[in-house]
């Protein structure tokens, strides 16, 4: 019964059920954010029972390139907390989550001397930005308003079973990780706006860019962007993504080998354009 179940599930499926589901948090934007990834590398329609152990592990270890950060260690801990979740509801016969591997993040002034990794900032079309700026308000001003609902909540003589309380502090504490992560973003990203550029066929963040599978004969538009603004649903891949890092910096009419979990694809630029 539960392999029939499994079999029903793509991965954006299961990802769309446990962010729907009403004991998860998967209303908070940056949990979404970092699932819209997970999908996107493994495959956004791949059957969500074939998603091996050694595909999980080499996810945790693209991840954690270049060295353990606190943001690193902070996305791993979403993609744990969906696979932990779906095996808990028997959507999955393995116990994926524990493939998850989180590095510890190195702290300023420890032993060693060694200071913590500062993720190089993302090239990030101007759009993009803008959205992440007016996210950051509004947690802001989330942020602020949970403060207030603790500060009621705390004033129940009867603090063991304060269920408001309890949420609250949940809550912000997952708004203000994702406010850290916006901040250290918005820090070190290059905007970029090619709309005044010269027009030529070369693949940059920003560009839409129409591809054609050479075996299959099948033609996919997406618009590469930075892993902040990804959103595979709507075509929209990031540059650090196996389609994305592949064609970055190519142009049209070449063709270029992409690998996935799914296997080896060779991909004819069609068409580029901004």
């Amino acid at each position: 019964m539960v392999q029939e179940e499994q079999q029903t599930f793509t991965l954006v499926e299961a990802i769309g059920l446990y962010l729907s589901e009403a004991k998860t948090k998967g209303k908070d934007p940056a949990t979404h954010l970092e699932l819209q990834r997970f999908a996107q590398w493994c495959g956004v329609e791949r059957p969500f029972h074939q998603i091996a152990p050694s595909e999980i592990g080499d996810y945790s270890e693209r991840m954690a390139a270049g060295g353990a950060s606190p943001q690193a260690a902070e996305r791993l801990q979403v993609v744990r907390n969906f696979l932990s979740h779906m095996k808990k509801k028997g959507r999955l016969e393995q116990n994926l989550a524990q493939h998850v591997r989180i590095r510890k993040s190195k702290t300023r002034g420890s032993q060693s001397g060694e200071s913590v990794t500062q993720e190089k900032g993302d090239e990030m079309t101007s759009e993009g930005h803008a959205q992440l700026i007016k996210e950051l308000a509004r947690l802001k001003e989330e942020s602020s308003s949970l403060s207030e609902d603790i500060h009621k909540a705390a004033q129940d003589k009867d603090v063991r079973e304060n269920a408001p309380l309890e949420a609250a502090r949940e809550q912000k504490g997952l708004v203000e990780s994702r406010i850290r992560q916006l901040d250290g973003q918005l820090k070190n990203a290059r905007v970029v706006d090619y709309s005044k550029a010269k027009k030529d066929s070369i693949v940059r963040v920003g560009s839409k860019v129409v591809v054609k599978d050479t075996e299959s004969g099948k033609s996919q538009n997406y618009t590469l962007v930075s892993a902040a603004e990804a959103n595979p649903l709507e075509g929209r891949i990031s540059d650090v993504s196996p389609v994305g890092k592949a064609i970055h910096r190519k142009h049209a009419g070449q063709e270029v080998r992409v690998e996935t979990p799914r296997g080896t694809q060779q991909l004819l630029i069609v068409k580029v354009s901004r």
